[in-house]
C-alpha cells in the first residue's frame, strides 16, 4: 500500500530474530486531526484553570487541535491497517494468520497514540513565517515521533509474543530505526496535513489595518464604568469591559485578551459570555471568537466572504461569513484610531 500513517516496516522486520518467518514489506496509512469550537457544555463559571495556548493558530484551533481530527484519523488508520492485513493474507500463502494482524495493528495503535506530537508542534510553531522557527521545532518533533513509534511497536509486538507464546521478536537495531525514520517523516507530515485541514496550525497573516471611511457613522462604546468578573483559577479578576479586546474559545474554557496583554482563562462557553457581554459592545464574529467593537481598527477580506479583524493591539481575529450581523455592525461603525 504506499507509505502512510500506519507503518509496519520491511527492512526493519528483516532485522527481527526468532525461529518464525520474517515479515514482508507493506505498510498502512491513516490520519487524524482537529480543532475545537470551544462551545462545550454550559457548565457556568467554576473554579479551575486549564493550561491551553493557541500558539498563533487560527480561531478554531487551540492546544492539541481538539477531537474532530481524530474522527478522521482513528477510522482511517484502522481501515488501512485492515486493508494491508488482508492484502498480506492474499499475497503470502502459508504465512501465519496472526503475523500481519500483529504488525499492522501494533503500528496503527502506536501511530494513534502519538498524533498529539505533531498537533502540539503545530500549536507552538504554526506553518507561517519565520520558517526557521518552524523547522527548529518540527524537525526534533518528527524525530521524537519516529523514535516513540518504533518503541511502541516493539513494546506491543514483543509483549504480544510473550503473552501468547508466539515465536516472534522485533528488535530495535540502528538499521531498523533508520528505515522506520524515513517512513515516519512522511507519516508525521500526513498527520500535520490532516490537522491543517481542520484549521489547526494555520496561523494568521499579519496585515496592516484598513483606514476607516470618513463617512462612517460612529458606534457606541462600552461604558467605562462597566466591569466583568473573570474567575482565573482560584482568584477572581475584575476588569473594565472597555479593556477586553476579544474573547476566544479554548476547549471548554474562554480566553480573554486584555488591553494590558494579560490572557486569563475562565471556564465558560462563548454562548454564555455572548449573552452577558453583547450589551457592552462585544460581537460574536466567529464560532470561537467575541470581539469588542471599540477595539476594531481594520477589516481585511480573506476570500469566500470571510474577513480578518485588526484589533487595537495589532492582533488579528476572524470574522466569518456565517455571522452577517457582526459584519454589518463592524462595517457601519467607525474604526477608532
Amino acid at each position: 500500500m504506499g507509505q502512510g500513517l500506519s507503518s509496519s516496516s520491511s527492512s526493519s522486520e528483516k532485522q527481527e530474530t526468532g525461529a518464525g518467518p520474517r515479515l514482508w514489506p507493506w505498510r498502512a496509512q491513516a490520519g487524524k486531526a482537529a480543532g475545537t469550537d470551544g462551545t462545550g457544555p454550559d457548565t457556568g463559571v467554576t473554579n479551575g484553570m486549564m493550561a491551553v495556548t493557541s500558539g498563533g493558530t487560527s480561531g478554531e484551533s487551540a492546544g492539541l487541535g481538539g477531537f474532530r481530527p481524530y474522527l478522521v484519523l482513528v477510522p482511517l488508520t484502522l481501515l488501512f491497517a485492515l486493508v494491508n492485513t488482508m492484502s498480506a493474507w492474499d499475497d503470502r500463502d502459508g504465512w501465519p494468520v496472526w503475523l500481519p494482524i500483529l504488525t499492522e495493528f501494533s503500528s496503527a495503535v502506536s501511530i494513534l497514540c502519538l498524533c498529539w506530537i505533531p498537533a502540539w508542534a503545530l500549536s507552538r510553531a504554526p506553518l507561517t513565517p519565520p520558517w526557521g522557527w518552524v523547522l527548529l521545532l518540527h524537525l526534533p518533533a518528527a524525530l521524537l515521533f519516529s523514535l516513540l513509534h518504533s518503541a511502541g511497536m516493539a513494546l506491543l509486538r514483543n509483549g504480544a509474543g510473550v503473552l501468547f507464546d508466539l515465536d516472534y521478536r522485533f528488535d530495535l537495531s540502528p538499521p531498523v530505526l533508520v528505515y522506520e525514520g524515513r517512513k515516519d517523516v512522511m507519516t508525521y507530515l500526513l498527520v500535520c496535513g490532516i490537522f491543517l485541514l481542520f484549521g489547526h496550525g494555520r496561523g494568521h497573516k499579519a496585515q496592516p489595518p484598513i483606514p476607516a471611511p470618513e463617512t462612517s457613522m460612529p458606534i457606541s462604546t462600552p461604558p467605562s464604568a462597566a466591569h466583568f468578573d473573570i474567575r482565573d483559577g482560584a482568584r477572581l479578576l475584575r476588569v473594565d469591559v472597555a479593556d477586553i479586546l476579544a474573547v476566544r474559545s479554548a476547549g471548554n474554557y474562554a480566553e480573554f485578551l486584555l488591553a494590558d496583554g494579560r490572557q486569563p482563562l475562565m471556564r465558560a462557553t462563548l454562548t454564555q459570555l455572548t449573552e452577558e457581554l453583547s450589551t457592552h459592545g462585544l460581537l460574536r464574529t466567529h464560532r470561537s471568537w467575541l470581539v469588542n467593537r471599540a477595539h476594531v481598527r481594520g477589516l481585511e477580506p480573506e476570500g469566500s466572504g470571510d474577513y480578518a479583524i485588526t484589533l487595537s493591539d495589532g492582533s488579528k481575529a476572524p470574522l466569518s461569513r456565517r455571522f452577517p450581523d457582526a459584519l454589518e455592525s463592524v462595517r457601519k461603525g467607525k474604526f477608532s484610531g
